[in-house]
């Protein structure tokens, strides 16, 4: 709809400074190329071997992590794609993270026990 009415006989130009119909087009190719990434992220997720992970395990994709901070632990979900969601997981906050974050990235072929620099962690369960 958005491609449509860019090019649509109201939206011409009315002057060398009437920008509509490119402000149309660039919001049209915004929306398609979001659209695009959510549909691969889909298709990623789908694709995703969903494997058991152990303390002796290293960690891979499709691993649900939980950090342990100095005064805190968080729980992470180690995806193939749209890190940053906040999910909720058995009544605790999951975030997605993935191998291209620095997190995911340091705990990737980590096990049970192991520490990670930034931020100061431990590694206190996989699932």
């Amino acid at each position: 709809m958005t491609r449509a009415a860019s090019n649509d006989s109201e939206t011409k130009s009315e002057g060398k400074y009437d920008t509509r119909s490119t402000e149309e087009n660039y919001f049209a190719d915004g929306l398609a190329k979001k659209a695009l990434a959510v549909a691969q992220a889909v298709q990623a997720f789908k694709d995703l071997p969903f494997e058991e992970f152990s303390a002796t395990l290293p960690i891979n994709l499709g691993a649900l992590v939980k950090l342990s901070f100095v005064d805190d632990h968080a729980g992470f979900f180690l995806g193939p794609a749209a890190g940053g969601i906040e999910v909720e997981c058995a009544g605790e906050l999951v975030t997605v993270i993935t191998t291209g974050s620095p997190l995911g990235h340091q705990i990737l072929g980590k096990k049970v026990g192991d520490l990670i620099s930034a931020p100061k962690a431990k590694i206190e369960s996989v699932e």
